[in-house]
């Protein structure tokens, strides 16, 4: 009955029904099977493993290299997929190219827990150590950039303020003669467009 009871812990763990039997016999002979279908509580249960397709799909490839569902489970819950994907992918190669791997599941187990995964060199690591401090700087005179043009505005803004509340303390005589020939000073200087963006308005 060995089929029958590897077929029931297959269907009870991954499908919507769940069965048992009981064996009928005739003497010491099995003649029969008699099995009981009921729904699999189980189903209505909320699993990431069966519900999430790219961790079933993990799932699948270790037991596949005949690893229990137990282990399975419980090695694509404690780790990151990325790392079981790798794993899962270089043994395939490996058998592929008729390496000899006498016990695939043990090997998968201690590849994903031991993280076999190559390291970068030395110079790799110093590689991107220096690109991040690269980007760092860029990003920090970015910042100091946007920070200038910030003060630069609001300084510009405290100028024209100054001198809008400097020509309005004036007496209204004064004003008027300041303001005509300031806009004489306007259409007559070469920096005219500058000047009349800032003062002007």
């Amino acid at each position: 009955m060995r089929v029958v009871d590897m077929a029931r812990r297959e269907i009870n763990a991954k499908t919507d029904i769940a069965f048992e039997y009981e064996e009928i016999k005739e003497g010491r002979k099995v003649a029969a099977l008699r099995f009981t279908i009921t729904r699999n509580a189980r189903a209505d249960k909320p699993d990431p493993l069966r519900d999430d397709p790219r961790l079933a799909r993990l799932v699948n490839r270790l037991t596949t290299h005949g690893m229990t569902e137990d282990a399975a489970r419980a090695i694509v819950q404690t780790h990151e997929p990325e790392l079981v994907e790798w794993a899962t992918t270089t043994l395939a190669r490996k058998l592929k190219a008729k390496e000899v791997v006498e016990n695939p599941a043990g090997w998968l187990r201690k590849a994903i827990e031991e993280d076999w995964r190559p390291q970068p060199t030395l110079f790799a690591q110093k590689q991107t150590q220096a690109r991040e401090t690269e980007r760092q700087a860029e990003r920090e005179q970015e910042d100091q950039q946007v920070k200038t043009a910030k003060g630069r505005k609001a300084d510009a803004a405290r100028e024209k303020a100054a001198i809008m509340d400097y020509v309005n303390s004036l007496p209204r005589g004064e004003r008027e003669a300041l303001e005509l020939g300031f806009r004489e000073y306007l259409f007559t200087s070469k920096i005219a467009p500058f000047i009349a963006r800032r003062f002007c308005g």
